[in-house]
């Protein structure tokens, strides 16, 4: 059983993997089981694209760099087998494409927009501040709150290399208590932590454990299917019985789920048995009609 987990570079220029300690119990658990796992870290040399071949049994998305995203594309095109998969990975990726999934898919997520004109944001201030997000981003950064017409009549509108206009996404404020939920999930199992946001000590990542409701564990799981994800965490802000999804993250890093690395492991164990199983099965079919 071969497995590799595509893992980012400690520094841009250090390109030995950053291996958590939830990623690092994970690894050391699937090595027990008998497992081989390989780390792979793409930016540290050059790829012959004539040579990507299906070596390992399943890879695992743990890192989302663009290079590896292209890699993961590549794969998935020649069959290999991945967790997340690439085509939900790349959904989940884009805050425009996810958005408008789950509020398609009855999801409560705040009011969404996109243009690709910061001014054109200015009519919906009427209605109470905005949250501009980008497009692509994660843990929270380059997230910021817009009250006054100032904050959108400042800004330039993004380009790309050759002038072409980039997208902006914002969110309307949702109501909250103060902290964030977020609700980890593995297949069909939870964990829920509360933290404060932005999250600036290693105490305040590790939050407090939660109990939730059934309807916000039953949102949490329709997200992953709305997506396809599954190994995953949910992010809510909640006021009362009011709730709202205001982002999703595959494979994040499950700080302050106890637990969490020994369901994880069973997890991508399972799926390469199944996997393995499944293309048994499916030569042992094809051998009949030989």
């Amino acid at each position: 059983m071969r497995i590799a987990f595509f893992l980012q570079g400690k520094s841009s220029t250090d390109h030995i993997p950053h291996v958590s300690a939830v990623t690092e119990e994970i690894i050391e658990r699937l090595n027990s089981k008998g497992a081989h796992v390989d780390l792979l870290v793409p930016e540290e040399k050059a790829l012959n694209l004539d040579k990507i071949r299906l070596y390992y049994d399943l890879y695992v998305l743990k890192c989302k760099t663009p290079l590896i995203l292209s890699l993961a594309g590549a794969l998935s095109a020649s069959g290999a087998s991945i967790i997340n998969t690439w085509r939900a990975t790349f959904l989940n990726r884009n805050k425009i494409i996810s958005t408008a999934l789950l509020a398609a898919s009855s999801i409560p997520v705040p009011p969404s927009w996109a243009t690709g004109q910061p001014t054109q944001f200015l009519p919906l201030l009427k209605g109470g501040p905005l949250w501009m997000k980008p497009v692509n981003g994660s843990r929270g950064k380059d997230v910021y709150r817009i009250t006054a017409e100032a904050g959108l009549t400042d800004q330039k509108s993004p380009v790309d290399p050759y002038g072409l206009p980039l997208p902006l996404f914002a969110q309307r404020e949702a109501p909250s208590e103060g902290r964030d939920l977020k609700v980890y999930v593995v297949g069909d199992r939870t964990w829920a932590i509360t933290r404060p946001w932005p999250a600036r000590s290693m105490e305040d990542k590790l939050g407090q454990p939660a109990v939730i409701s059934q309807e916000i564990c039953s949102t949490a799981i329709a997200c992953g299917k709305v997506l396809g994800l599954e190994i995953y965490g949910v992010d809510f802000l909640v006021a009362g019985n009011q709730f709202y999804v205001v982002d999703i993250n595959a494979f994040p890093g499950f700080k302050g789920a106890s637990g969490a690395p020994f369901h994880i492991a069973e997890y991508i164990y399972r799926s390469v048995c199944n996997n393995s199983l499944e293309k048994h099965m499916e030569g042992v079919s094809h051998e009949q009609f030989k």
